[in-house]
């Protein structure tokens, strides 16, 4: 069975650019596919209109009854069980026990309020309840509140599944669970077979031919810029000498000198014009191809060097609160130049190392053990979780950063100019997250200390950040569930 998008057109009402103008796609249902893109190209808009939750111009033709994950929730206070009910009510109970056991979530669950489950908690009952029912599955970004094993497992999970369609900024990910890539690009729609590796080989084959063509265009529209000053050059110089009248030759001779030279300027204008005119052709030409050409712009960290290459000293740390200890007989050394991932399960306490050197732990944890910081020395720290608020220019100007290249960074992180004049408490946690991201990218510390900093953005700014960090050569300890960066980035790992 295929699912066939003809033509569709889409437009937010308060949208500036159609999300799709004229979008073809022939897609088989027995496909696990992946859809990748920057924010803001159409993934879950694509999702939404699949569903039928926004409607378009153009045809849609499945024949398949299309489910969405994550799932409307009517009252956080019910039980998932009664829940299960609202979500797939032609669901038999049996369906959803035999997911919730591949998802190795305990049925114990089903039994509790939905508030209370963790996030973890919440992605599996609730993509247990949408593959339950006859239906096709179109799930979007299901990895957030899932740790590094939760989504190997999840991968795991789906790749036994026989057809779905998945929005995904985690690449691990979708290799672990994609048989084929939708991407959106600047450049339009692709659809790659195989997994995101397969599709990201076959991009930059794209990207290298596309260098190519551009350093072969630029070079053309110079020779053709050339050309055209001189052929400016000559129509000016045969313009002087008609309009000269002061020769040396009789009059007669004059005549018949002025007509031989008023058709050979005639020429010369002529062979100028044309010139001029591809030019003008070529110009236009090169531009449009090269306007389709993506080119990504490179993010920069300002890395400061130490008075002394052991940055952290930390011995046999013990951190607990209201009884309950964290981790305990923890040691770690941070020298200059490493890039540590802390990793571990949900509550091991990832969280509580990084602001445990930070030295913003709150006065109910009460930690033993020895510590060595400099009180000199720079950190600059990214929290899970991140509040702020005022205008952007003074958000800058209190971190004593640049205002433009921390916008500029903002922009490359999906913010649009209407942003920029907003006050910061009416932004969303994940722009108030890239907030704090641009900022430490703007911030010249010793070492930079990351709570996983990828929630919220797409792909393509991952790549983008893990070049920056890998380029720089910064000290960095950082605690991230997204694999691929985890393997690109880490010098090293430790585990809570």
């Amino acid at each position: 069975m295929f699912i066939n998008i003809e033509n569709l057109y889409f437009e937010y009402p308060d949208g500036l650019n159609a999300v799709f103008s004229g979008l073809n796609l022939r897609l088989e249902s027995g496909w696990r596919l992946g859809v990748v893109g920057e924010n803001g190209y159409g993934k879950t808009t694509l999702l939404k209109l699949l569903s039928g939750e926004l409607k378009g111009r153009g045809r849609i033709t499945a024949g398949l009854n299309f489910v969405r994950f994550p799932c409307v929730i009517s009252d956080g206070a019910k039980t998932a069980y009664e829940l299960f009910y609202e979500i797939a009510p032609e669901a038999q109970l049996w369906r959803l026990q035999k997911e919730l056991g591949l998802l190795r979530l305990d049925e114990e669950a089903l039994y509790r309020p939905f508030d209370t489950l963790s996030g973890g908690e919440q992605t599996k009952f609730q993509l247990a309840a949408v593959f339950s029912q006859e239906a096709f599955v179109l799930i979007d970004e299901p990895t957030d509140h899932l740790d590094l094993h939760g989504r190997r497992r999840l991968a795991d999970y789906l790749s036994g599944k026989n057809g779905f369609i998945v929005v995904s900024h985690d690449r691990s990910f979708l290799d672990g669970c994609c048989d084929h890539i939708l991407a959106f690009e600047r450049t339009g729609a692709y659809l790659t077979r195989g997994n995101y590796s397969v599709y990201f080989a076959e991009r930059e084959k794209r990207r290298a031919a596309d260098a190519a063509k551009k350093e072969r265009l630029e070079g053309e529209r110079a020779r053709l810029s050339r050309s055209a000053a001189r052929a400016a050059g000559w129509g000016a110089n045969a313009e002087s000498a008609i309009s000269n009248k002061n020769g040396r030759l009789s009059d007669s001779h004059a005549v018949i000198d002025r007509g031989f030279l008023s058709a050979k300027s005639a020429k010369t204008q002529k062979r100028a014009k044309v010139i001029a005119d591809r030019y003008s052709r070529a110009d236009e030409g090169i531009k449009k191809l090269l306007k389709g050409i993506e080119e990504t712009e490179e993010l920069r960290l300002q890395p400061q060097s130490f008075f002394r290459p052991q940055y952290v000293r930390l011995r046999n740390i013990c951190v607990s609160i209201a009884q309950r200890q964290i981790f305990g007989g923890l040691s770690l050394d941070i020298c200059e130049g490493e890039r540590i991932a802390v990793t571990g399960g949900n509550g091991c306490g990832k969280s509580t190392l990084l602001r445990l050197i930070c030295g913003i732990l709150g006065e109910q944890f009460k930690i033993s053990g020895e510590k060595d910081i400099s009180p000199r020395l720079k950190i600059s720290y990214v929290p899970q979780m991140c509040e702020a608020e005022g205008y952007l220019g003074v958000y800058a100007a209190k971190y004593g950063i640049d205002e433009w290249y921390f916008k500029a960074i903002l922009s490359k992180l999906g913010f649009s100019a209407d942003d920029f004049d907003r006050d910061m408490s009416r932004f969303s946690q994940g722009q108030k997250k890239k907030c704090a991201l641009a900022r430490s990218l703007c911030e010249k510390a010793n070492i930079y200390i990351w709570d996983e900093p990828l929630n919220y953005l797409d792909i393509s700014s991952r790549e983008q950040i893990e070049s920056a960090i890998t380029a720089s050569g910064a000290t960095l300890l950082f605690v991230e569930h997204d694999a691929t960066f985890v393997k690109n980035v880490a010098t090293r790992t430790i585990e809570l």
